[in-house]
């Protein structure tokens, strides 16, 4: 893990930007802000990180494509739905402790590195992407008989809102984006304090709104609050956690023989996946938090074990490394496939076949996200312009200084 950045001295010049990286893009691996001459060495990069973000994206794919392809008359898949299930504490808690362990370094970036950095990209390709799912919502709706057809000016109203109201598949992205505010505004605040306030939050944001509070049904405050407010909050204290205990955490993995691992990563599988200890207390308050918090290690475990077998290990962890196309493009390769698939009325969508259908188009979804990537990399479909970098950064103190990035 890439040791953290001081921030820089007041009235000292802000590091320069490095040349543009190569094509390759994780949500963790946008332009980075320079060591300072004083800061010790850059570490080196553990392949189980990219192997956990490899295995969250996986997840978060086959999850979508098995809800989409039920849009094109798939018949309910049991165990798709029973695997989403059992996942569901691991997915996306993962996830963005995985993305937390990379933020440290931006956390204490100064503030224009930050917003013209990382900040300024999450937001360039969250509002860009949500044009092909317009056109994906509003094309699926007419041609498949589970969606519900949307007229453009609707579809606008959603997209111009969405910088307040997240919704549909990208509010990952804003979540980020208020995560690393929260983390830069709070880097002063002890780290137990912080962890305890944000568990906090989780607790009773899970255990409380989820369930649904005052009259209100969980899907009615769903849909008041859209997608980012009702699901971010839950999954802060992850984030936090690793940004101010990566190197912890690294040391940590770094140290307990992988057979250890291996017997954690079994007993997470066992006791949450198989048995699920927890089913029948999920309303509780708490409960809902401390699964998610058993996902976390569980997963953790599950990518440090997966090192023992190393041609699945650096598949994962390819794709760790690549996550952002992925995660932009597969709901509207999807849904696009599905849309082939009801059109031609092709036997895949039914028995014996559906379950075979959801891996092909999940894999296949990965795969031209994968290519994307390597085709489009330095353009600005993946990459924020230099104007959007400077307007990202205009009325900061520090933002009177040469605001140009190397390339």
């Amino acid at each position: 893990m890439p040791r953290t950045v001081r921030p820089s001295l007041p009235g000292a010049p802000s590091p320069a930007l490095p040349r543009a990286q190569s094509p390759a893009r994780s949500l963790d691996q946008p332009v980075q802000p320079h060591a300072q001459p004083n800061q010790p060495s850059i570490r080196a990069r553990d392949q189980w990180v990219d192997t956990a973000k490899g295995l969250s994206i996986v997840l978060v794919v086959l999850l979508h494509t098995s809800l989409w392809l039920r849009q094109a008359d798939m018949e309910r898949i049991e165990a798709f739905s029973t695997l989403n299930l059992a996942f569901e504490d691991l997915r996306m808690p993962l996830f963005f402790a995985m993305s937390g362990l990379f933020a440290a370094k931006w956390l204490r970036a100064g503030w224009r590195d930050l917003l013209r950095g990382k900040l300024a990209l999450l937001a360039w390709v969250f509002l860009l992407w949500q044009i092909p799912i317009i056109a994906y919502r509003i094309i699926g709706g007419e041609l498949l008989p589970g969606m519900v057809a949307t007229d453009l000016p609707q579809q606008l109203e959603t997209w111009a809102w969405s910088p307040l109201r997240a919704n549909a598949e990208l509010w990952f992205l804003w979540a980020l984006v208020g995560f690393f505010l929260v983390g830069r505004l709070v880097r002063n605040v002890p780290t137990g304090v912080l962890l305890l306030a944000a568990a906090a939050v989780s607790v009773l944001w899970s255990g409380v709104l989820w369930q649904g509070v005052a009259g209100w049904e969980p899907g009615e405050i769903r849909h008041l609050l859209g997608t980012g407010f009702h699901q971010a909050p839950a999954y802060l204290v992850f984030f936090l956690a690793a940004a101010r205990g990566s190197s912890l955490m690294r040391d940590g993995v770094a140290r307990l023989p992988r057979t250890a691992w291996a017997a954690v990563a079994a007993g997470w599988f066992v006791a949450f996946v198989w048995l699920d200890v927890l089913d029948g207390h999920r309303d509780s308050v708490g409960v809902e938090f401390l699964g998610q918090v058993c996902g976390v290690i569980g997963g953790l475990a599950l990518a440090v074990t997966l090192q023992s077998v190393p041609a699945v290990a650096r598949g994962l962890a390819h794709l760790g490394r690549h996550t952002l196309e992925v995660y932009l493009s597969h709901t509207t390769i999807v849904v696009a496939l599905a849309c082939v698939l009801y059109l031609a009325g092709s036997p895949l969508l039914g028995a014996p076949w559906a379950a075979w259908t959801v891996v092909a188009v999940a894999l296949t979804a990965i795969g031209l996200g994968l290519l994307l990537g390597r085709a489009a990399g330095r353009t600005w479909l993946l990459q924020a312009p230099a104007a959007v970098r400077r307007l990202a950064a205009a009325g900061r103190p520090d933002a009177a200084r040469r605001l140009d990035v190397p390339r």
